[in-house]
């Protein structure tokens, strides 16, 4: 799939073609993820789980989190994030789709980016 998408399709990666996947490369293609997404997505992730870094950086980058309910229900940092601004904790990918149909909806993208950056500082 990577090679498909290296030929049809757009690869984003401050990392050279080829370059291997470590340990602390994670955090930062989690901030490249969170910086050009319209919402990060968290279906799934336990307590340790490095998913909880993509949270904080789309946090930081003003981008909203939709947060399936049991990650919240099982993980500390999951229900800490869930009393953020800009966080939709929903239920199943229905709801998931209905968070995005909202944050999709919303006139001024730029306006709520700024809302959330300014709310970020007391959140992290």
């Amino acid at each position: 799939m990577q090679k498909r998408i290296e030929n049809e399709g757009l690869v984003l990666s401050q990392f050279m073609p080829g370059a291997e996947p470590t340990r602390q490369t994670f955090p930062m293609r989690n901030a490249l993820m969170s910086g050009y997404g319209i919402a990060t997505i968290i279906a799934d992730a336990n307590e340790h789980s490095g998913t909880r870094i993509q949270a904080r950086q789309a946090q930081r980058h003003g981008r909203p989190v939709i947060l399936n309910h049991t990650v919240m229900d099982g993980t500390q940092w999951g229900r800490e994030l869930a009393d953020k601004p800009g966080v939709y904790v929903v239920r199943d990918a229905s709801g998931a789709s209905d968070a995005l149909d909202y944050i999709m909806s919303i006139d001024d993208v730029d306006m709520l980016a700024r809302q959330l950056l300014d709310a970020a500082p007391a959140a992290i």
